[in-house]
Protein backbone atom coordinates (compact mmCIF):
# COMPACT_ATOMS: atom_id res chain seq x y z
CA UNK A 1 0.00 0.00 0.00
CA UNK A 2 1.13 3.69 -0.77
CA UNK A 3 -0.37 5.06 2.33
CA UNK A 4 -0.49 4.32 6.18
CA UNK A 5 -2.82 1.47 6.49
CA UNK A 6 -6.06 2.51 8.04
CA UNK A 7 -7.44 0.80 11.92
CA UNK A 8 -10.02 -1.86 10.13
CA UNK A 9 -12.31 -0.65 13.17
CA UNK A 10 -12.32 2.61 11.75
CA UNK A 11 -11.61 2.95 8.27
CA UNK A 12 -10.93 6.82 6.90
CA UNK A 13 -13.90 8.74 4.74
CA UNK A 14 -12.11 8.85 1.27
CA UNK A 15 -11.01 5.19 -0.44
CA UNK A 16 -7.81 4.53 0.13
CA UNK A 17 -5.53 2.53 -2.24
CA UNK A 18 -4.92 -1.85 -1.66
CA UNK A 19 -1.92 -3.41 -1.35
CA UNK A 20 0.31 -2.75 -4.88
CA UNK A 21 -0.50 -5.43 -7.80
CA UNK A 22 2.75 -7.36 -7.29
CA UNK A 23 2.12 -8.62 -4.38
CA UNK A 24 -0.91 -11.04 -5.09
CA UNK A 25 -2.91 -12.05 -1.88
CA UNK A 26 -2.75 -15.20 -2.35
CA UNK A 27 -4.59 -15.58 0.82
CA UNK A 28 -7.54 -14.81 -0.15
CA UNK A 29 -7.15 -17.98 -2.90
CA UNK A 30 -6.37 -20.28 0.36
CA UNK A 31 -9.80 -18.80 1.69
CA UNK A 32 -11.61 -19.31 -1.12
CA UNK A 33 -10.40 -23.22 -1.43
CA UNK A 34 -11.45 -23.90 2.30
CA UNK A 35 -15.04 -21.99 1.25
CA UNK A 36 -15.04 -24.71 -1.75
CA UNK A 37 -15.05 -27.54 0.54
CA UNK A 38 -17.21 -26.29 2.94
CA UNK A 39 -19.55 -25.72 0.02
CA UNK A 40 -18.96 -29.46 -1.44
CA UNK A 41 -18.99 -31.03 2.03
CA UNK A 42 -22.53 -29.67 3.18
CA UNK A 43 -24.53 -29.89 0.04
CA UNK A 44 -22.76 -33.90 -0.44
CA UNK A 45 -24.38 -34.14 3.37
CA UNK A 46 -27.25 -33.25 1.89
CA UNK A 47 -28.29 -34.93 -1.19
CA UNK A 48 -26.16 -38.33 0.29
CA UNK A 49 -26.99 -38.99 4.04
CA UNK A 50 -30.11 -40.65 4.90
CA UNK A 51 -29.98 -38.96 8.00
CA UNK A 52 -28.66 -35.43 8.95
CA UNK A 53 -29.15 -36.18 12.63
CA UNK A 54 -26.99 -38.91 13.56
CA UNK A 55 -24.21 -38.48 14.85
CA UNK A 56 -24.96 -35.54 16.60
CA UNK A 57 -21.99 -34.38 17.23
CA UNK A 58 -21.58 -34.88 13.30
CA UNK A 59 -24.87 -33.09 13.01
CA UNK A 60 -24.10 -30.24 15.03
CA UNK A 61 -21.05 -29.59 12.70
CA UNK A 62 -22.90 -29.50 9.66
CA UNK A 63 -25.69 -27.02 11.40
CA UNK A 64 -22.71 -24.59 12.20
CA UNK A 65 -21.07 -24.43 8.62
CA UNK A 66 -24.78 -23.70 7.21
CA UNK A 67 -24.49 -20.19 5.18
CA UNK A 68 -21.04 -19.98 6.73
CA UNK A 69 -19.27 -20.92 3.08
CA UNK A 70 -21.44 -18.37 1.29
CA UNK A 71 -20.68 -15.79 3.34
CA UNK A 72 -16.74 -16.41 2.79
CA UNK A 73 -17.54 -16.56 -1.25
CA UNK A 74 -19.59 -12.90 -1.06
CA UNK A 75 -17.07 -11.33 1.20
CA UNK A 76 -14.09 -12.79 -1.05
CA UNK A 77 -16.03 -11.11 -4.30
CA UNK A 78 -16.71 -7.70 -2.49
CA UNK A 79 -12.42 -7.71 -1.76
CA UNK A 80 -11.97 -8.35 -5.63
CA UNK A 81 -14.04 -5.91 -6.45
CA UNK A 82 -12.42 -3.33 -4.74
CA UNK A 83 -9.04 -4.87 -5.92
CA UNK A 84 -10.14 -4.94 -9.26
CA UNK A 85 -11.07 -1.12 -8.78
CA UNK A 86 -8.56 0.45 -6.75
CA UNK A 87 -6.17 1.68 -8.99
CA UNK A 88 -8.81 3.97 -10.75
CA UNK A 89 -10.44 5.13 -7.97
CA UNK A 90 -7.51 6.08 -6.39
CA UNK A 91 -6.29 7.84 -9.28
CA UNK A 92 -9.65 9.40 -9.88
CA UNK A 93 -9.50 8.31 -13.70
CA UNK A 94 -12.82 8.64 -14.46
CA UNK A 95 -12.30 7.42 -18.08
CA UNK A 96 -11.30 3.95 -16.76
CA UNK A 97 -14.01 3.81 -13.79
CA UNK A 98 -16.32 4.26 -16.70
CA UNK A 99 -14.87 1.33 -18.11
CA UNK A 100 -14.99 -0.99 -15.04
CA UNK A 101 -18.36 -0.09 -14.34
CA UNK A 102 -19.42 -1.93 -17.57
CA UNK A 103 -17.65 -4.45 -16.91
CA UNK A 104 -18.99 -4.97 -12.99
CA UNK A 105 -22.36 -4.56 -15.31
CA UNK A 106 -21.43 -7.64 -17.93
CA UNK A 107 -20.31 -9.44 -15.27
CA UNK A 108 -23.23 -9.14 -13.58
CA UNK A 109 -25.56 -9.81 -16.36
CA UNK A 110 -23.56 -12.85 -17.30
CA UNK A 111 -23.86 -14.03 -14.08
CA UNK A 112 -27.58 -13.75 -13.66
CA UNK A 113 -28.10 -15.64 -17.02
CA UNK A 114 -25.91 -18.49 -15.81
CA UNK A 115 -27.56 -18.42 -12.21
CA UNK A 116 -31.08 -18.73 -13.65
CA UNK A 117 -30.23 -21.22 -16.12
CA UNK A 118 -28.10 -22.97 -12.89
CA UNK A 119 -32.06 -22.61 -11.09
CA UNK A 120 -33.53 -25.41 -13.40
CA UNK A 121 -31.18 -27.84 -11.56
CA UNK A 122 -30.21 -26.76 -8.30
CA UNK A 123 -32.69 -24.48 -6.25
CA UNK A 124 -30.38 -23.00 -3.73
CA UNK A 125 -28.57 -21.15 -6.71
CA UNK A 126 -26.42 -17.86 -5.17
CA UNK A 127 -25.16 -17.30 -9.17
CA UNK A 128 -28.12 -14.96 -9.60
CA UNK A 129 -27.90 -12.78 -6.57
CA UNK A 130 -23.84 -12.33 -7.37
CA UNK A 131 -24.92 -11.29 -10.47
CA UNK A 132 -27.88 -8.38 -9.15
CA UNK A 133 -24.72 -7.66 -6.54
CA UNK A 134 -22.17 -6.45 -9.25
CA UNK A 135 -24.62 -4.22 -10.80
CA UNK A 136 -25.69 -2.53 -7.61
CA UNK A 137 -22.01 -1.87 -6.80
CA UNK A 138 -20.96 -0.99 -10.32
CA UNK A 139 -22.30 2.30 -8.59
CA UNK A 140 -21.09 2.45 -5.67
CA UNK A 141 -16.94 1.23 -5.48
CA UNK A 142 -15.87 4.82 -5.73
CA UNK A 143 -17.88 5.65 -2.91
CA UNK A 144 -15.84 6.37 0.48
CA UNK A 145 -15.42 3.55 3.03
CA UNK A 146 -18.22 5.03 5.39
CA UNK A 147 -20.70 5.13 2.67
CA UNK A 148 -19.71 1.28 1.83
CA UNK A 149 -20.42 0.52 5.76
CA UNK A 150 -23.70 2.30 5.23
CA UNK A 151 -24.79 0.63 2.31
CA UNK A 152 -24.31 -2.89 3.64
CA UNK A 153 -26.06 -1.92 6.96
CA UNK A 154 -29.03 -0.37 4.35
CA UNK A 155 -29.34 -4.10 2.90
CA UNK A 156 -29.42 -5.86 6.26
CA UNK A 157 -31.87 -2.99 7.61
CA UNK A 158 -34.15 -3.54 4.55
CA UNK A 159 -34.05 -7.12 5.22
CA UNK A 160 -35.74 -6.67 8.11
CA UNK A 161 -38.33 -4.73 6.89
CA UNK A 162 -39.56 -7.13 4.51
CA UNK A 163 -39.24 -9.78 7.05
CA UNK A 164 -41.66 -7.71 8.82
CA UNK A 165 -43.70 -6.82 5.60
CA UNK A 166 -43.93 -10.27 4.27
CA UNK A 167 -44.27 -13.67 4.74
CA UNK A 168 -41.15 -15.60 4.77
CA UNK A 169 -42.50 -18.78 4.45
CA UNK A 170 -45.28 -17.97 2.09
CA UNK A 171 -43.48 -20.41 -1.13
CA UNK A 172 -41.92 -22.90 1.62
CA UNK A 173 -42.78 -26.46 1.91
CA UNK A 174 -40.44 -26.40 4.97
CA UNK A 175 -40.88 -31.03 5.34
CA UNK A 176 -39.02 -31.24 1.53
CA UNK A 177 -37.24 -27.74 1.34
CA UNK A 178 -38.79 -27.04 -1.80
CA UNK A 179 -39.85 -23.52 -2.81
CA UNK A 180 -43.86 -23.29 -4.75
CA UNK A 181 -44.58 -21.34 -7.53
CA UNK A 182 -40.26 -20.63 -8.00
CA UNK A 183 -41.34 -20.12 -11.93
CA UNK A 184 -43.53 -17.48 -11.34
CA UNK A 185 -43.10 -13.50 -11.91
CA UNK A 186 -43.68 -13.22 -8.39
CA UNK A 187 -41.91 -16.17 -6.95
CA UNK A 188 -38.82 -15.20 -9.25
CA UNK A 189 -38.58 -11.91 -7.41
CA UNK A 190 -39.60 -12.99 -4.18
CA UNK A 191 -36.83 -15.19 -4.47
CA UNK A 192 -34.08 -13.49 -5.98
CA UNK A 193 -34.96 -10.64 -3.82
CA UNK A 194 -36.06 -12.00 -0.77
CA UNK A 195 -37.12 -15.40 0.48
CA UNK A 196 -34.85 -17.84 -1.67
CA UNK A 197 -32.04 -20.13 -0.16
CA UNK A 198 -30.02 -16.89 -0.90
CA UNK A 199 -31.10 -13.56 -1.55
CA UNK A 200 -30.20 -9.60 -2.66
CA UNK A 201 -31.19 -8.68 0.52
CA UNK A 202 -29.28 -8.99 2.69
CA UNK A 203 -26.50 -10.80 1.15
CA UNK A 204 -25.82 -7.90 -1.06
CA UNK A 205 -24.87 -6.08 2.09
CA UNK A 206 -21.92 -8.70 2.99
CA UNK A 207 -21.09 -8.07 -0.74
CA UNK A 208 -20.29 -4.20 -0.32
CA UNK A 209 -19.18 -5.25 3.14
CA UNK A 210 -15.74 -6.97 1.58
CA UNK A 211 -15.15 -4.16 -0.94
CA UNK A 212 -15.25 -2.36 2.93
CA UNK A 213 -12.66 -5.18 3.62
CA UNK A 214 -10.62 -4.99 0.35
CA UNK A 215 -9.56 -1.28 1.82
CA UNK A 216 -7.53 -2.62 4.41
CA UNK A 217 -3.84 -3.84 3.80
CA UNK A 218 -4.38 -7.64 4.36
CA UNK A 219 -1.03 -8.00 3.51
CA UNK A 220 0.17 -6.18 6.76
CA UNK A 221 0.34 -9.21 9.62
CA UNK A 222 -1.08 -6.31 12.36
CA UNK A 223 -4.16 -6.10 10.68
CA UNK A 224 -4.75 -9.60 9.81
CA UNK A 225 -4.46 -10.45 13.71
CA UNK A 226 -6.85 -7.89 14.41
CA UNK A 227 -9.28 -8.85 11.88
CA UNK A 228 -9.02 -12.48 12.63
CA UNK A 229 -9.66 -11.34 16.44
CA UNK A 230 -12.93 -9.48 15.79
CA UNK A 231 -13.80 -11.57 13.67
CA UNK A 232 -14.18 -14.62 16.06
CA UNK A 233 -15.22 -12.35 18.59
CA UNK A 234 -18.15 -11.24 16.53
CA UNK A 235 -18.94 -14.94 15.84
CA UNK A 236 -18.55 -16.20 19.07
CA UNK A 237 -20.87 -13.08 20.78
CA UNK A 238 -23.79 -13.66 18.20
CA UNK A 239 -23.48 -17.69 18.95
CA UNK A 240 -23.56 -16.96 22.51
CA UNK A 241 -26.24 -14.64 22.14
CA UNK A 242 -28.44 -16.92 20.17
CA UNK A 243 -28.01 -19.13 22.79
CA UNK A 244 -29.14 -17.76 25.09
CA UNK A 245 -31.91 -16.08 23.89
CA UNK A 246 -33.06 -19.49 22.41
CA UNK A 247 -32.43 -21.39 25.87
CA UNK A 248 -34.72 -18.61 27.42
CA UNK A 249 -37.64 -18.41 24.78
CA UNK A 250 -37.38 -21.77 23.67
CA UNK A 251 -35.58 -24.71 25.15
CA UNK A 252 -36.51 -26.80 22.36
CA UNK A 253 -35.64 -24.29 19.28
CA UNK A 254 -32.52 -26.00 18.86
CA UNK A 255 -34.27 -28.67 16.56
CA UNK A 256 -36.01 -28.20 13.16
CA UNK A 257 -39.34 -26.61 12.55
CA UNK A 258 -40.76 -29.18 12.09
CA UNK A 259 -39.34 -30.93 15.20
CA UNK A 260 -40.91 -28.07 18.10
CA UNK A 261 -44.47 -27.51 17.34
CA UNK A 262 -45.27 -26.72 21.26
CA UNK A 263 -45.49 -23.12 22.45
CA UNK A 264 -42.01 -21.61 24.02
CA UNK A 265 -43.64 -18.52 25.44
CA UNK A 266 -47.74 -17.42 25.39
CA UNK A 267 -47.43 -15.57 22.61
CA UNK A 268 -44.11 -16.65 20.70
CA UNK A 269 -43.75 -20.50 18.88
CA UNK A 270 -40.09 -22.09 19.31
CA UNK A 271 -39.81 -22.41 15.26
CA UNK A 272 -40.74 -18.47 15.09
CA UNK A 273 -38.02 -17.98 18.35
CA UNK A 274 -35.72 -20.10 16.40
CA UNK A 275 -36.23 -18.08 12.86
CA UNK A 276 -36.21 -14.76 14.91
CA UNK A 277 -32.80 -15.33 17.25
CA UNK A 278 -30.87 -18.26 15.64
CA UNK A 279 -28.09 -18.48 13.47
CA UNK A 280 -29.51 -20.81 10.76
CA UNK A 281 -29.28 -19.23 7.25
CA UNK A 282 -32.51 -18.58 6.45
CA UNK A 283 -33.55 -16.12 7.25
CA UNK A 284 -30.75 -13.88 7.49
CA UNK A 285 -31.31 -12.00 10.47
CA UNK A 286 -29.00 -9.64 11.92
CA UNK A 287 -27.96 -12.91 14.27
CA UNK A 288 -27.02 -14.62 11.13
CA UNK A 289 -25.23 -11.82 9.23
CA UNK A 290 -23.10 -11.44 12.79
CA UNK A 291 -22.09 -15.06 12.79
CA UNK A 292 -21.73 -15.87 9.46
CA UNK A 293 -19.70 -12.57 8.95
CA UNK A 294 -17.34 -12.92 11.60
CA UNK A 295 -16.68 -16.36 10.72
CA UNK A 296 -15.79 -15.39 7.00
CA UNK A 297 -13.84 -12.58 8.16
CA UNK A 298 -11.75 -15.18 10.55
CA UNK A 299 -11.44 -17.63 7.66
CA UNK A 300 -9.78 -14.70 5.43
CA UNK A 301 -7.62 -13.72 8.09
CA UNK A 302 -6.36 -16.69 9.02
CA UNK A 303 -5.67 -17.39 4.93
CA UNK A 304 -3.48 -13.90 4.65
CA UNK A 305 -1.55 -14.86 7.97
CA UNK A 306 -0.46 -18.14 7.42
CA UNK A 307 0.25 -17.28 3.32
CA UNK A 308 1.97 -14.24 4.63
CA UNK A 309 3.79 -16.06 7.88
CA UNK A 310 4.48 -18.78 5.63
CA UNK A 311 5.13 -17.74 1.87
CA UNK A 312 6.44 -20.28 -0.14
CA UNK A 313 5.20 -22.85 -3.37
CA UNK A 314 3.56 -25.55 -1.04
CA UNK A 315 0.34 -23.38 -1.02
CA UNK A 316 -0.21 -23.64 -4.57
CA UNK A 317 -2.92 -26.53 -4.60
CA UNK A 318 -5.21 -24.51 -2.60
CA UNK A 319 -4.38 -21.25 -4.47
CA UNK A 320 -4.98 -23.07 -7.92
CA UNK A 321 -8.44 -24.26 -6.41
CA UNK A 322 -9.50 -21.03 -4.89
CA UNK A 323 -9.11 -19.46 -8.41
CA UNK A 324 -11.52 -22.16 -10.10
CA UNK A 325 -14.16 -21.20 -7.71
CA UNK A 326 -17.01 -20.90 -10.62
CA UNK A 327 -15.69 -23.41 -12.11
CA UNK A 328 -15.89 -26.01 -9.09
CA UNK A 329 -19.72 -24.17 -8.10
CA UNK A 330 -21.22 -25.73 -11.36
CA UNK A 331 -19.05 -28.69 -11.57
CA UNK A 332 -19.97 -29.96 -7.90
CA UNK A 333 -23.57 -29.70 -8.86
CA UNK A 334 -23.19 -30.81 -12.45
CA UNK A 335 -20.74 -33.54 -11.95
CA UNK A 336 -20.76 -34.25 -8.05
CA UNK A 337 -24.28 -34.25 -6.85
CA UNK A 338 -25.26 -34.85 -10.39
CA UNK A 339 -23.33 -38.04 -9.88
CA UNK A 340 -24.94 -38.90 -7.04
CA UNK A 341 -28.42 -38.82 -8.92
CA UNK A 342 -27.22 -40.66 -11.39
CA UNK A 343 -25.99 -43.71 -9.33
CA UNK A 344 -29.02 -43.71 -7.17
CA UNK A 345 -26.79 -42.68 -4.07
CA UNK A 346 -29.35 -39.94 -3.19
CA UNK A 347 -29.92 -40.33 0.82
CA UNK A 348 -27.87 -43.64 0.29
CA UNK A 349 -25.44 -43.05 3.09
CA UNK A 350 -24.62 -41.95 6.44
CA UNK A 351 -23.67 -38.60 7.44
CA UNK A 352 -20.17 -39.43 7.85
CA UNK A 353 -20.38 -41.50 4.68
CA UNK A 354 -21.87 -38.62 2.80
CA UNK A 355 -19.23 -35.97 4.25
CA UNK A 356 -16.44 -38.45 3.41
CA UNK A 357 -17.19 -38.58 -0.60
CA UNK A 358 -17.14 -34.60 -0.15
CA UNK A 359 -14.02 -34.32 0.80
CA UNK A 360 -13.02 -37.18 -1.29
CA UNK A 361 -14.48 -34.87 -4.50
CA UNK A 362 -13.04 -31.54 -3.22
CA UNK A 363 -9.65 -34.06 -3.04
CA UNK A 364 -10.15 -34.12 -6.52
CA UNK A 365 -11.05 -30.96 -7.19
CA UNK A 366 -7.31 -29.70 -5.88
CA UNK A 367 -6.24 -32.33 -7.82
CA UNK A 368 -7.72 -31.42 -11.44
CA UNK A 369 -7.23 -27.12 -10.57
CA UNK A 370 -3.44 -28.02 -9.95
CA UNK A 371 -3.24 -29.75 -13.14
CA UNK A 372 -5.29 -27.08 -14.72
CA UNK A 373 -3.27 -24.47 -13.44
CA UNK A 374 -0.20 -25.54 -15.69
CA UNK A 375 -2.54 -24.34 -18.95
CA UNK A 376 -4.07 -21.63 -17.60
CA UNK A 377 -4.40 -19.61 -14.74
CA UNK A 378 -7.74 -19.12 -14.59
CA UNK A 379 -11.02 -21.86 -14.49
CA UNK A 380 -12.09 -22.56 -17.65
CA UNK A 381 -15.84 -20.89 -16.66
CA UNK A 382 -13.27 -18.00 -14.88
CA UNK A 383 -11.53 -17.14 -18.37
CA UNK A 384 -15.46 -17.11 -20.00
CA UNK A 385 -16.75 -14.53 -18.07
CA UNK A 386 -14.00 -12.44 -18.73
CA UNK A 387 -14.31 -12.85 -21.90
CA UNK A 388 -17.68 -12.12 -21.60
CA UNK A 389 -17.16 -9.14 -19.58
CA UNK A 390 -13.88 -7.67 -20.50
CA UNK A 391 -13.87 -4.80 -23.53
CA UNK A 392 -11.37 -6.66 -26.03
Amino acid sequence: MDAPTPDPAAAPDAPSPAPAPASRLIGLDVARAVAILGMIVVHFCLVAAADQTTPPWMAAILRALDGRASAVFILLAGIGVTLMTRGAVHRQDIARRNELQVVLIRRGIALLVLGLLNLTIWSGDILRIYGVSLIVVSCLFDRSSRALLIWAAAFALAFIGLFAAFDFSQNWDWETMTYQRLWTPSGQLRNLFYDGFRSVFPWTGLLIFGMWLGRLDLTRQDICRRLLLLGAATAAAAEGLSWSLLRWLAPTAGQSRSDVPELAAPSLPADEARALFGTDSMPALPLFLLAAGGTAVSVIALGCLATNRWPGRGWKPLVATGQMALTWYMAHILLGLGGLVAFNQVGAHSLPAAAALGVAFFAIAVLVSTLWNRIARRGPLEIALRRLSEPE
